[in-house]
């Protein structure tokens, strides 16, 4: 079921995250971790952990949906999700793992016209790329 919000903020949001998978998933085609089609685009920090990375591609990670379910196991971490997590940070590396940690804690006001700045930033890439 599809969230729906009554607040201008809240639409601009759901706005922004749906061309943020759009463009995210066409600009990488595969799987980062194993190459298979990919899925969606996977938040290394929840969206609702930190606004400010909510929108940066550093963040995301291009996964297919086996991957993406061992990185959210349902039942809880496990020597999978563990795995999976291990691989990105070796994949990525010290100088990545070091700009998302120092990243995520940094606040940022996310009101209508921040909104509107990533959704005119999304749409000039979905046009630029000719997605």
């Amino acid at each position: 079921m599809r969230k729906h919000s009554k607040t201008e903020n809240g639409q601009l949001q759901m706005k922004a995250d749906r061309l943020l998978q759009q463009v995210f998933t066409k600009l990488f085609p595969h799987c980062e971790m194993c190459g298979q089609p990919v899925s969606c685009a996977h938040h290394f920090i929840e969206k609702s952990k930190s606004n400010i990375l909510r929108y940066d591609f550093r963040n995301l990670v291009p996964v297919c949906q086996s991957c993406h379910t061992k990185f959210h196991n349902k039942f809880g971490f496990s020597k999978g999700t563990y795995d999976i997590i291990d691989a990105l940070i070796r994949k990525r590396g010290k100088k990545w793992l070091d700009y998302i940690e120092t990243t995520r804690h940094k606040l940022i006001k996310t009101d209508k016209i921040w909104y509107n700045a990533i959704i005119n930033s999304l749409e000039k890439e979905i046009n630029e790329k000719t997605i």
